[in-house]
C-alpha cells in the first residue's frame, strides 16, 4: 500500500475506511487478533502508521496490520 497515495486521497477530502487486524491480549498472556473496520483519519508516511477512530478514540495501526482500504 502506497501511504503517500492514501495521504493525497485524504487531503482531497476522500472518506476512507480501513479494515485491519488488531492485537488483543488474552488472560493467558497469548496474543490474538480481532478484525476491525474503522474510519481512517490520517497517515504518517515516514513511520508507516495509519490513524483510525475506534470507539471515539484515536488509535494507530501498523502498515502490516492493514487488510483492506475502501471508500466509506
Amino acid at each position: 500500500m502506497d501511504l503517500s497515495n492514501v495521504a493525497a486521497r485524504l487531503d482531497a477530502d476522500e472518506r476512507l475506511k480501513l479494515t485491519y487486524r488488531f492485537p488483543v491480549s488474552s488472560g493467558t498472556g497469548t496474543v490474538r487478533y480481532e478484525v476491525r473496520t474503522a474510519k481512517l483519519l490520517d497517515v504518517a508516511v515516514e513511520s508507516s502508521r495509519l490513524y483510525v477512530n475506534h470507539d471515539d478514540e484515536v488509535i494507530w495501526i501498523k502498515l502490516d496490520e492493514v487488510i483492506e482500504l475502501q471508500p466509506e
